[in-house]
């Protein structure tokens, strides 16, 4: 019998999970029968329990302050980072900064006490909560192994992170993979006779992904990835609820948008609505006895929501550009177009993607919302030949000097320093300190303060030895490891640096 895979689109907004057993794979539903969950915990305080994905929704209005949300918009990222305090102005759950590792974390009430957790601990009780119905539907046959997929712009910290919670959630081993990956995997069939050129474009509530990829028989290669950590459904339900709030403030006063029941009655409207303005021309926003009793109305068309959304559409765009550039390919060399997540939906992105790709077939007869855990799923099947990409470069500055790539975007996983090392020797300055801090930073621009840091260490040298060299590798989940040699007349000093030193 063949070994049965896990595999687990974990989502900002919604999860999706697939087994792959028997030949054959299963999206799988949870007690619901909802193969889409919400990524959601719910602590409901007067039966003291912790609630999931369709539970914690239906009761996220009432326990608003106790339910946690979102936790893959901040997964490995600093409190101090300028997306983490965007998002959670907004949120009516208290997220706080932890002093010594500087991450945020959620604080809610749990029985007659304040408890904090890590992102990573909401998203590993998420995974839990998916890795137990999989089991119930697995027979009851424990799993300890499963395949979780993320965004290709992922950086290392937001990698190690979403490692660290499977294994919080009892998983032993886990692999990551890229999500535009598992979607063109997905359509492995349809690739097996030539060579083709796939572009992947992936909108999930949170983030926009996209690949190329070229693909034949059994061998799946990714030639680039880019996209935008914040692009996403949730942006647009964010520009259409800005659009309602400025029509409440004509028609009553002082509505108090940050009152946690009044904001989730109009978000989960707008979700609603959302959705029916791809199927028809025109819908009413309704919230019933908003204040005093008085009800709020207002009708909105699908060209009004078009073209409230357009400009922040239209940033997709260059973004599909790049990743052809990076790619070193021509639009007309697409075969297909792979659509992934719930707002490929909309008409309008359809339309401008048709037009920007005229005569090129979009693939979407997979469930847009199920085809990246259903590609995952069957990632090891059949010896399929992956060979992903990173979609950022790996580098340093010595001092306060521009960024030195080391590992430059594009580069396929994992590296291997022994046939193929990424290595670059600095020659200091004459009078240069004999103590040197090199910062290891994530990024394409040139500019190091532009990029991500993650992390910097010290080299020790004597007057006369006025040479480093970084040696960097990165393992099949992007894991980033860090040697720096010091050549000198009397010695050789070596330096490791592993995730758990950042």
């Amino acid at each position: 019998m063949s070994e049965t895979i896990l595999a687990i689109d974990l989502g900002t907004i919604d999860s999706c999970a697939a087994l792959y057993r028997n030949g054959n794979v299963e999206v799988v539903p949870d007690v619901n029968g909802d193969k889409i969950i919400p990524s959601m915990v719910c602590y409901k305080i007067d039966t003291e329990q912790f609630l999931y994905g369709k539970f914690a929704r239906n009761n996220s209005l009432q326990y608003a302050e106790s339910t946690m949300f979102e936790s893959k918009r901040l997964i490995g990222l600093k409190f101090h980072n300028k997306q983490v305090l965007r998002d959670i102005k907004d949120w009516n759950v208290k997220i706080i900064e932890d002093n010594k590792s500087k991450k945020p974390q959620y604080v809610i009430k749990v029985g007659n006490e304040e408890k904090k957790y890590f992102p990573e601990d909401v998203s590993s009780m998420i995974l839990k909560y998916i890795i137990n119905y999989c089991q119930v539907f697995n027979s009851n046959k424990k799993i300890e192994k499963a395949i979780i997929t993320v965004p290709a712009h992922f950086n290392i910290f937001q990698r190690e992170a979403t490692i660290e919670a499977g294994k919080l959630a009892g998983l032993k081993e886990v692999t990551l993979l890229n999500e535009a990956t598992a979607a063109a995997i997905a359509y492995a069939d349809k690739f097996k006779s030539n060579e083709m050129k796939i572009l992947v474009f992936d909108i999930g509530g949170g983030t926009f992904d996209v690949s190329i990829l070229s693909v034949k028989g059994n061998k799946f290669k990714v030639l680039s990835s880019n996209g935008i950590s914040h692009l996403g459904g949730e942006d647009f339900n964010q520009i259409l609820l800005d659009y309602i709030k400025e029509e409440v403030k004509k028609q009553f006063k002082n509505v108090d948008f940050k009152n946690p029941r009044i904001l989730k009655r109009f978000r989960k409207e707008v979700e609603n609505k959302k959705k029916e303005l791809s199927q028809i021309n025109e819908v009413n926003i309704y919230i019933e006895a908003l204040k005093d009793g008085e009800d709020f109305t207002m009708n909105i068309t699908k060209k009004k929501y078009e073209e409230l959304c357009m400009e922040k559409w239209k940033e997709m765009v260059p973004a599909v550009d790049r990743a052809i550039e990076i790619a070193k390919i021509n639009k007309k060399d697409l075969n297909y177009i792979i659509f992934v997540g719930g707002p490929t939906r909309t008409p309008k992105i359809e339309e401008m993607v048709k037009e920007h790709f005229p005569n090129i077939e979009i693939l979407k007869n997979v469930n847009v919302e199920e085809v990246v855990a259903y590609g995952a799923a069957i990632s090891k099947k059949e010896k399929l030949i992956i060979e992903d990409t990173i979609s950022k470069s790996f580098g340093i500055a010595i001092g306060n000097k521009e960024f030195s790539e080391i590992i430059p975007m594009g580069t396929n996983l994992p590296t291997t320093g022994d046939s193929k090392p990424y290595a670059r020797t600095y020659t200091l300055e004459k009078g240069a300190n004999t103590t040197q801090k090199i910062k290891v930073y994530e990024g394409t621009s040139k500019k190091a303060e532009e990029n991500e840091c993650l992390g910097e260490f010290n080299v020790n040298l004597e007057e006369d030895e006025k040479k480093i060299t970084i040696k960097m590798k990165l393992d099949y989940n992007s894991i980033l490891y860090v040697n720096a040699v010091v050549e000198g007349k009397k010695k050789t000093e070596e330096i490791k640096m592993t995730p758990k030193n950042y």
